[in-house]
């Protein structure tokens, strides 16, 4: 990671923490070898839903996504998007502020 520019070695610390690596499930899961666009694209919630579905890991999935939305800056929680954990921005958004009605886009 030494030869990868400044905020990209920022980016995996904040997204995998000190130890710059994705968690252990993250090989498992059903997603692992699909294409990333399908899970941020509005018009293919279903099919990013139907993958994880299927998914054997799904729980560790969404339980750290939840967390690290959580955890970190608010701006974490309120621009949520793209399917994740099986939930899209707008679910996860509506656990983080169960009051907000939240319109369901990817």
């Amino acid at each position: 990671m030494t030869g990868e520019p400044y905020g990209y070695r920022v980016l995996v610390r904040v997204l995998f923490g000190l130890g710059g690596e994705p968690p252990a499930w993250r090989e498992r899961a059903a997603c692992a070898d699909s294409d990333p666009d399908l899970f941020h694209n509005a018009r293919r919630i279903a099919a990013a839903k139907a993958i994880c579905a299927t998914c054997p890991v799904l729980d560790e999935c969404r339980r750290d996504q939840l967390d690290w939305e959580a955890n970190g800056p608010a701006r974490f929680r309120a621009n949520t998007f793209g399917v994740v954990g099986g939930l899209t921005g707008a679910e996860r958004r509506r656990i983080h502020y169960p009051t907000n009605s939240v319109k369901d886009v990817a």
